[in-house]
């Protein structure tokens, strides 16, 4: 397939993608948009270089899966809706979270920038002052109601605010990295110094929303992976988490934060409270979310609360008919309709209010 057959093929699809049903209608418009672009690419292939057009390509193929899995019937949306919080502290522009879902275990950060692309390489084409902020997260499918395995998606943000930024990269300038080790190139040593203070970054700012469940999470995704060329040791991520929630000095805790606050004029704080939702979870009900500080903490706190409950069961689990898929079904989707239930009150407030 040539990339004019592919554009063809991808105008029709992103056409039905702007028809579908979004939580968020800046979607359709994306979506609109996106088959302009395109159609403008196809009425004038002659005007641009056979790499642009295959560039360009590529871009709309990777970014539909993200377009596709943020449908109502596909995205993970009480997550988005506080992920959109914790982003709206950092970046003050409206966002389109957006979330690929992936039939893998795996989450991750999709970088590229289809419409930041379209401006720098497709100089005639009209976009309209047209320049949305995309945030595109990959996340199981299978996990899209299930909240509290969604944590390592705070994480993912935080390499978002990273890139955006550029905060890490940044933190190389104002303190460089230790001596190039014997027979290394530096630019090799300065790429691995650079991926390890992104994943460093990325697991403080997860922790700031979530505290110690990034950490849980971390531990029960990779306990024991070693040091890599793109990841630091399971074991030194733990640690530099710990120092950071409990106020114990950190060199690597301070060098990101000078580097976020020359970038930002901020610095990393932890931006939740765990709730106490003991007692209406065993009573197998909704907890009232007080405040955004506690729709932070409930990630947390349904994570603690699930997996107490797996390992030593109290009422009304102690069922032994009671398997641990339902409970873990069960707590999940309180979790999920008490984030939902905030959400819907904090809508009737802004209605209420205008």
């Amino acid at each position: 397939m040539t990339p004019l057959v592919n554009l063809h093929i991808l105008a029709r699809r992103y056409t039905q993608l702007s028809k579908s049903a979004y939580f968020d209608p800046a979607f359709k418009d994306f979506a609109r948009r996106t088959v302009d672009a395109i159609q403008h690419v196809l009425d004038n292939a002659r005007n641009y270089p056979d790499g642009v057009i295959r560039q360009f390509e590529q871009h709309v193929w990777r970014v539909m899966q993200f377009v596709r899995g943020s449908r109502s019937n596909d995205a993970p949306h009480e997550t988005q809706y506080v992920l959109r919080k914790a982003l709206k502290e950092w970046i003050p522009e409206e966002a389109l979270i957006s979330s690929a879902s992936l039939e893998e275990f795996n989450f991750f950060l999709n970088p590229a920038d289809l419409w930041d692309f379209i401006d720098k390489s497709l100089g005639d084409f009209d976009k309209k002052d047209y320049k949305p902020l995309v945030v595109q997260i990959g996340a199981p499918e299978a996990f899209k109601h299930r909240p509290i395995f969604c944590v390592p998606l705070f994480h993912e943000l935080g390499h978002f605010v990273d890139h955006h930024y550029k905060i890490s990269e940044f933190s190389l300038l104002q303190t460089p990295p230790v001596q190039t080790p014997d027979g290394m190139h530096p630019d090799y040593w300065r790429d691995i110094n650079l991926r390890h203070r992104m994943e460093h970054f990325a697991d403080l700012f997860g922790s700031c929303y979530c505290g110690e469940a990034g950490n849980k999470s971390l531990l029960a995704i990779a306990p024991d992976h070693p040091a890599s060329p793109t990841h630091p040791a399971t074991i030194r991520r733990v640690e530099i988490v710990d120092d950071f929630l409990y106020n114990r000095q950190n060199d690597m805790v301070d060098l990101l934060q000078a580097a976020l606050k020359a970038r930002t004029g901020k610095c990393l704080s932890t931006r939740f409270k765990k709730p106490n939702i003991s007692s209406a979870l065993d009573d197998v009900v909704t907890y009232k979310i007080n405040d955004d500080a506690e729709l932070f903490g409930i990630f947390l706190a349904g994570w603690e609360y699930l997996h107490g409950q797996l390992e030593e069961r109290t009422a009304p689990w102690i069922d032994a008919k009671v398997d641990s898929y339902i409970i873990e079904k069960t707590v999940n989707d309180l979790i999920e309709k008490s984030i939902r239930n905030f959400e819907i009150r904090e809508r009737w407030k802004d209605v209420a209010s205008d």
